[in-house]
């Protein structure tokens, strides 16, 4: 690969994130918000508030001591009752210089944190800056808008809740022509179930805001053209169109001869796959919401929500490819677990996950990190070798569920360094498991789909136990299998209809279930 800067690569990079704007600007690059309960037994109701700030890094610019924290009660409006506004005080600020290389940009994150009350009721947080940074390539005059990331909480019911918290401190970017993936994930102590869609950035209210609220930023438009299709050569034809909050990169998919937008994020993990295409270099603005559901009253109910907004960067650079994850592997076993597929984990259980990386580029090496240590309750992260590392996790008195977090690689090409942001998931149940070190052995149910009866045969020929849990891990059924390995499952009528998994008591036969709600 080459690894010398051309100049056009210099100079798009000082326009886009050195740019001159106002003197007052503060370049904000995006942010996120999220709450944890911190009540006690004589002041109950307390959340902690935690907003996280990416900023260009300027020696002139704005420096935020505080933010100013808006929540609204039942609406968008601070100043109505049960509304206020609260400072936020910086806890910490740390520089990174993402690309690792000579002459590289760097941009600061910093953290803010305060206690709020938070009462019974529907509430509203944001926070609310001038101004976002400037030449984003799919809104209109990002550098005048200003910036709102916002969360939101139903404690109505007098529940209490921690948010969702996004694992990853590292913003996007790539060279361009080639597939990336990324992980908006975020970790959710409670368990309760995440939702994951992307939405439209928002601005803050105009003039100053008495809405914790934000307004829509309008997207761009592109013209029709082609481009060249980096694994054929070809020239692909591409329509004109509006960026909007399902398709907010430059980014397609090549098939036969045809161009359709791509941009696929997962509604269950939060993992983002694009393919930005080189033609349209530059940064773009992607924000992902995640809604967190609670089972109340026998109903997933919609209790929180959080924002995380960001710059997403597509670089010409010099043709590095990104590095990826070659193996994965559970408590030093020998055999490659999938990381598309939860890891089954139980409380009281330590496990460790292996890392090897590697990248198509000859001679580089790829350095692994997480944010997990400061994210997951028992979790560590360490380097435990070249292209290797170990994650290890005690798995606390956690609620039955899915739990994410991420991992980031990063190589050593310059002048940009090939990235990539890996998802993974843990389904944490109540029941000990054995000892995991291969892919469990899928079984194959009958019929699929099911509405009062399905079944399905174990590999071995004896009487086993089988737990029948539902997507959140939790126990739904507890089953004997017949002397020929033969599992008949007839779920009660009060089992409603979803996607359910039938596990043997050593974790190493699964099936997958689906009940419909009819025949």
């Amino acid at each position: 690969m080459r690894i010398h800067a051309s100049f056009s690569f210099l100079l798009l990079l000082l326009c886009w994130l050195g740019g001159a704007t106002s003197a007052q600007a503060s370049h904000i690059l995006g942010g996120d918000l999220a709450y944890q309960y911190a009540g006690t037994a004589t002041a109950p109701n307390q959340y902690r508030v935690t907003a996280r700030l990416y900023r260009e890094y300027q020696t002139t610019a704005v420096d935020f001591g505080t933010v100013q924290l808006a929540v609204a009660k039942d609406g968008c409006d601070a100043t109505a009752a049960g509304g206020f506004f609260t400072p936020l005080t910086r806890i910490s600020t740390t520089t990174t210089s993402p690309l690792g290389c000579a002459g590289d940009f760097s941009y600061e994150i910093i953290v803010f944190e305060g206690v709020v009350q938070l009462p019974p009721g529907r509430w509203s947080l944001s926070i609310n800056e001038e101004n976002r940074t400037g030449s984003m390539r799919n809104v209109v005059e990002s550098i005048l808008r200003g910036f709102n990331v916002g969360a939101f909480l139903d404690n109505s019911s007098g529940l209490r809740n921690n948010s969702a918290r996004f694992t990853s401190s590292t913003l996007p970017y790539l060279c361009a022509s080639q597939s990336h993936r990324y992980s908006f994930t975020a970790f959710d102590a409670d368990g309760d179930s995440l939702v994951y869609q992307s939405v439209q950035p928002l601005a803050k209210q105009l003039p100053d805001p008495l809405s914790s609220c934000g307004v829509p930023i309008p997207y761009m438009s592109y013209a029709a053209g082609s481009f060249q299709d980096p694994a054929t050569g070809q020239m692909v034809a591409y329509p004109a169109r509006t960026y909007s909050a399902a398709f907010p990169l430059f980014s397609f998919q090549v098939t036969n001869g045809v161009a359709t937008p791509y941009f696929e994020l997962s509604r269950t993990t939060g993992e983002l796959l694009a393919f930005p295409i080189i033609s349209q270099i530059g940064p773009y603005i992607v924000a992902v919401r995640v809604d967190e559901y609670r089972k109340l009253a026998g109903r997933p109910t919609l209790i929180s929500s959080v924002v995380r907004d960001v710059i997403y960067s597509v670089f010409t650079g010099s043709g590095n490819r990104n590095p990826t994850v070659a193996t994965a592997r559970i408590n030093n076993g020998t055999t490659d677990y999938p990381l598309n597929l939860p890891i089954d984990v139980a409380t009281g259980e330590t496990i460790s996950l292996t890392l090897n990386a590697t990248d198509p580029d000859a001679g580089q090496t790829v350095r692994l990190s997480s944010d997990v240590a400061s994210i997951m309750p028992g979790a560590s992260f360490q380097t435990t070798g070249p292209n290797q590392s170990r994650l290890t996790w005690q798995v606390p008195n956690l609620n039955p569920g899915l739990y994410s977090c991420s991992v980031t690689l990063a190589d050593n090409g310059c002048p940009l360094n090939g990235t990539e942001v890996r998802t993974i998931t843990f389904r944490v149940s109540r029941v000990v498991l054995a000892t995991k070190t291969s892919q469990p052995t899928v079984l194959n149910a009958f019929p699929v789909p099911f509405h009062e009866q399905v079944q399905f045969r174990l590999a071995s020929r004896t009487t086993q136990t089988v737990l029948i849990s539902d997507g959140l891990g939790r126990e739904v059924a507890r089953l004997n299998s017949g002397l020929d390995g033969l599992v008949v499952w007839e779920p009660q009528a009060t089992v409603p209809a979803g996607l359910y998994f039938a596990r043997s008591a050593d974790g190493r036969q699964v099936a997958r279930l689906l009940r419909t709600d009819t025949p």
